[in-house]
């Protein structure tokens, strides 16, 4: 994995959280983020059917959509658009779920790492690397069926209800300052090899 700058993803305290929030104005809700690009194979259509059903139930919870132009209006949903990297970070520090919905084999997904250090509990589907960097759901909620809305639906009433206990991600867990060490052990152990 290339690994992130924990420098820029951490998690923040409440009060600031609160601020950020207040910001945005979501001071009352309960924030979700997707974040990608919008391709059928990052699962967008999927979570935009599971929160149609969900939002008919709650209306203290919003979605924020990062990385894509607008699509049909739709109930507590907002299309946020492309947003720079460097400028994400308080879009997940002040959320409260990411959504992570990818339907194909990923490798190391970035903008998961990023929202497991930012604070945010993640859902998301257990595809390829995805079970790694979860842990095998140690710090997050695996998605078995991604292709199913209703997978998608009762992980986040379950979330809004009654949200399941992870561990924290540890500070320097798949950071960039991790991987560069791990790079220099590996390039040093070859040297040492060729002399």
């Amino acid at each position: 994995h290339n690994g992130i700058d924990n420098k820029k993803f951490f998690k923040i305290e409440n009060s600031t959280k609160d601020q950020l929030k207040e910001q945005f104005s979501v001071k009352d809700k309960k924030v979700f983020v997707w974040c990608s690009q919008d391709r059928p194979k990052k699962g967008l259509h999927i979570i935009l059917e599971a929160w149609k059903n969900i939002s008919i139930k709650y209306n203290n919870i919003e979605l924020w959509i990062i990385g894509c132009e607008p699509k049909q209006e739709q109930e507590g949903v907002k299309f946020l658009g492309r947003i720079p990297n460097e400028n994400i970070a308080p879009y997940l520090q002040s959320a409260d779920c990411y959504l992570f919905s990818s339907l194909c084999q990923e490798g190391f997904p970035l903008s998961l790492t990023e929202a497991l250090h930012s604070g945010c509990y993640c859902i998301a589907s257990n595809v390829g690397g995805v079970s790694e960097i979860m842990q095998n759901g140690k710090f997050g909620k695996l998605i078995e069926t991604p292709h199913f809305v209703s997978s998608w639906e009762g992980a986040i009433i379950e979330f809004i209800e009654q949200p399941l206990k992870f561990d924290s991600v540890p500070e320097n867990l798949y950071t960039t300052e991790a991987w560069n060490l791990g790079m220099n052990e590996i390039i040093e152990k070859a040297k040492s090899r060729l002399d």
